[in-house]
């Protein structure tokens, strides 16, 4: 796997395919940024961005010769990319994942809030795709559609929001992780068990939690959302930390991993209050303690 990411990267227009091919794929999103990802660590931040452009040529091509509206698929695949690479490049300026992450999910946040206040999002064409996509949650549960639709329109900011930062940092972590296969192999362990967002991040995750539980409001609500996703990858950090630290058996990752597939979204919310408290009381330093 190692080597064909490496012959894909060599060459501009083998990285431009395999990332305009698979961001045809909507859940393989995260792969067609790590190809990005793995291209700017490899070969500078210049020739990523360069790649980027032209797998948007490619991309406008195919959904152009398929009927569909060429910018459409440029402007998604660009969506999720641009974050990619951005934060991708901050890592390799600052030398820290932790802080690529920070300054990620400070514009995560920044984006979700500063949406619902000055463009809220309320009727169509926003109104009729939202209630297209959950009529049939609505049937199937006997709720009012209308007053599901409203709900989850006034949080779309922030689900929008939560899901560019989680597929930007999830591109960003494979490019790693294939990037220390190549070039240092354990380096990228090593660097997301440290990955730590500091209490700034846990502060506003707490706080707007407990507003919009307690108030429902609206920017509250917005923010918790890709506050709440950054603290739940750190969550999955601490696991894997804590399992190595005290030098416990695999199967508790395992565990871990098949509650996230199983019991989602509640595993991700414990994940989340993991993550937040391990920016309270530094769980890996009291793990390390103990040993």
């Amino acid at each position: 796997m190692f080597e064909f990411a490496r012959w894909i990267t060599e060459r501009d227009y083998r990285a431009a395919l395999m990332a305009a091919g698979l961001a045809l794929l909507p859940l393989l999103a995260p792969v067609s940024c790590a190809v990005l990802a793995l291209v700017a660590l490899q070969r500078g931040a210049g020739r990523a961005w360069a790649t980027g452009v032209f797998a948007a040529a490619i991309l406008a091509l195919v959904t152009g010769l398929s009927g569909a509206q060429p910018i459409d698929g440029v402007l998604s695949a660009m969506t999720i990319w641009a974050p990619t690479l951005a934060v991708t490049q901050l890592l390799v300026s600052s030398g820290s994942l932790s802080a690529a992450a920070r300054v990620a999910t400070a514009g995560a946040i920044v984006l979700a809030g500063a949406w619902v206040l000055l463009a809220p999002v309320t009727g169509d064409p926003w109104l009729g795709l939202v209630t297209e996509m959950i009529a049939p949650v609505a049937e199937q549960t006997g709720t009012d559609a209308a007053l599901l639709a409203d709900r989850l329109l006034a949080l779309l900011p922030g689900i929008i929001a939560a899901s560019l930062l989680l597929v930007s940092l999830a591109g960003l972590f494979l490019g790693m992780w294939l990037h220390a296969g190549l070039a240092s192999p354990g380096a990228f362990g090593e660097a997301f068990r440290d990955l730590q967002l500091g209490p700034v991040t846990g502060a506003v995750g707490a706080l707007t939690i407990v507003a919009a539980l307690a108030t429902g409001n609206a920017v509250a609500a917005a923010v918790a959302l890709p506050a709440g996703t950054a603290l739940f990858l750190q969550g999955i950090a601490v696991m894997h930390a804590v399992v190595r630290i005290r030098k416990m058996h695999r199967a508790w990752l395992f565990a871990g991993w098949s509650a996230l597939i199983v019991l989602s979204p509640w595993a991700m919310m414990g994940f989340a209050f993991y993550g937040l408290a391990d920016t309270l009381m530094d769980l890996r330093r009291r793990a390390g303690a103990k040993v």
